[in-house]
C-alpha cells in the first residue's frame, strides 16, 4: 500500500522491521521503487533480496530492466538476462521479452537488442517498437524500415509510437514513398483523427522529403491542429526558402485562434532576415513581448542582429545586443560578420571586444576582427590580433 502511493521510505522501513521478509514484499517495493524512478533503490533492494535468497518473479524483473535501461547498466542488465533465461521465464511472456529488449535499446546495444528479439519465442508489436524507436534514435533508418517490414509480415499491427518513429527515419532518409505507406496505413486504421502527434511526424516527415505541398494539404485535412503543428509547417517553409508560405501559414495560424509562440516567432523572424525586411521584423519583434507576452531568447536576438547587420544597421544591431540580457559570443560574432561585410571598423572593435571579454579563447572573434582590419588595408592591426589571438591560444 505505502510503495503504491509513493511513500516509499516508509515502505522500506515497514519492509526492515518485519520479523519474516518473503519475496512478495521485496517485489512489492522493487516495483514502487521503479514506479517513482528510483533506479538504484531498484537494483539495491534486488541485491538485498538476492541476499536474502529470495526469488524475484516476473513483474519484478521487468521493473528491474527498466531500471538497468534507465541507469545504462547493461551490466546488471546482463546478469538479469541470464537469470531470466535460466528460470525460462521467456516461453509464454511477450512482455518480459519486451522489457529486455527495451532495455537493451536503451543501453544502446541494438545488436543484442535485436538478438534477443529473434531469438524470443513470442514477439509482440511491443519489442518490435522498442527496436525500431532505438534504431530510429541512432540513425540506423534503414534498419529501422527493415525492423518495420519483418513486423508487418509477422501480422503486427504497429502504435502510434511505431509509426511517429518510422516516420522519423523516413524523413532522415528522404524516403518520401515510404512516408507515403506510412500515411496510407495510417489513414486506413483511423489514427489521424485521434493523434495529433502523430499528424505532427507526418506533416515533418513531407516538409522534410521536400514535398511541402503535400504537407499543408495535409494538415489543413486534419481534424485537430495545434500550435506545434503550425510550427513544424512554418518553420519546414523557412527552411526551404519558401518564405511568403510561411508567412501565410502564420497568418492563417492567428485567424484559426492559435497563439504564436516562441518557436513560431523565431521562424518568422528567420524568414524576415532571409528576405530582410527590416520593418516587419522589427514589427514581430515587439509584438512577440507587447501582444504575445514571449521574452525574446539568444535565437530572437540573433535572427534580429543578423537582420539588422546584414541590412547595414550596425547601430541598431549593436543596440539589440545591449538590450539583452546577456550576450555570448555567437551574437557578437554575427555582428562582426556583419562589420566585415560593411568595413565598419569602429562597431566591429566593440563587437570585439565585448567578445573577447565574455571568452577569450573563442578563436572566431579574433578570426574576423582580423579579416575587419585587413578589408580596410590595416594589416598591422590585423597581425596583433592575430598574435593576441595565438596568445590566448584561441583556437576553437
Amino acid at each position: 500500500m505505502y510503495a503504491k502511493c509513493g511513500a516509499l521510505k516508509r515502505a522500506r522501513g515497514l519492509l526492515e522491521e518485519l520479523p519474516c521478509r518473503d519475496g512478495v514484499s521485496w517485489n512489492s517495493l522493487i516495483t514502487g521503487y521503479a514506479q517513482f524512478g528510483h533506479n538504484e533503490e531498484v537494483l539495491n533492494c534486488y541485491q538485498q533480496m538476492q541476499c536474502e535468497g529470495l526469488c524475484a518473479d516476473k513483474v519484478t524483473f521487468i521493473s528491474i530492466l527498466k531500471a538497468c535501461g534507465n541507469l545504462n547498466a547493461v551490466c546488471h542488465g546482463e546478469r538479469i538476462h541470464d537469470e531470466i533465461l535460466r528460470q525460462d521465464l521467456l516461453r509464454h511472456d511477450s512482455v518480459l521479452g519486451s522489457a529486455l529488449v527495451d532495455m537493451y535499446v536503451k543501453c544502446g546495444d541494438l545488436a543484442k537488442a535485436e538478438q534477443v528479439l529473434n531469438e524470443l519465442p513470442v514477439r509482440n508489436a511491443v519489442s518490435w517498437s522498442s527496436l525500431i524507436v532505438g534504431y530510429t534514435q541512432y540513425g540506423l533508418c534503414e534498419q529501422a524500415w527493415h525492423c518495420y517490414e519483418r513486423m508487418q509480415a509477422e501480422g503486427l499491427s504497429p502504435d502510434a509510437v511505431t509509426y511517429t518513429s518510422i516516420l522519423k527515419a523516413c524523413s532522415s532518409m528522404g524516403a518520401v514513398i515510404k512516408g507515403e505507406h506510412i500515411h496510407n496505413e495510417v489513414r486506413k486504421q483511423g489514427w489521424l483523427g485521434n493523434d495529433i502527434i502523430l499528424g505532427t511526424a507526418l506533416v515533418d516527415m513531407y516538409i522534410k522529403c521536400g514535398a511541402l505541398a503535400k504537407a499543408q494539404a495535409l494538415l489543413e485535412e486534419l481534424p485537430h491542429l495545434d500550435v506545434v503543428l503550425w510550427n513544424t509547417l512554418i518553420t519546414g517553409y523557412v527552411q526551404q526558402g519558401e518564405i511568403e508560405h510561411a508567412f501565410n501559414c502564420f497568418e492563417q495560424m492567428q485567424k484559426g485562434g492559435f497563439c504564436p509562440d516562441a518557436v513560431t516567432l523565431s521562424a518568422v523572424l528567420s524568414g524576415c532576415s532571409h528576405l530582410g525586411r527590416v520593418e516587419d521584423a522589427y514589427k514581430h519583434f515587439i509584438e512577440m513581448i507587447t501582444q504575445y507576452g514571449i521574452k525574446p531568447d539568444l535565437e530572437h536576438y540573433t535572427c534580429m542582429v543578423d537582420l539588422l547587420g546584414r541590412a547595414g544597421h550596425l547601430d541598431k544591431a549593436v543596440r539589440v545586443i545591449q538590450e539583452m540580457p546577456s550576450s555570448d559570443c555567437s551574437i557578437l560574432c554575427a555582428l562582426l560578420s556583419a562589420c566585415r561585410t560593411w568595413k565598419d571598423i569602429n562597431v566591429g572593435r566593440w563587437a570585439f571586444q565585448q567578445a573577447v571579454e565574455i571568452d577569450r579563447n573563442d578563436g572566431a572573434a579574433y578570426i574576423l576582427m582580423a579579416d575587419i582590419y585587413a578589408a580596410v588595408g590595416l594589416q598591422e592591426e590585423a597581425a596583433t590580433v592575430e598574435a593576441m589571438r595565438r596568445e590566448n591560444l584561441a583556437w576553437k
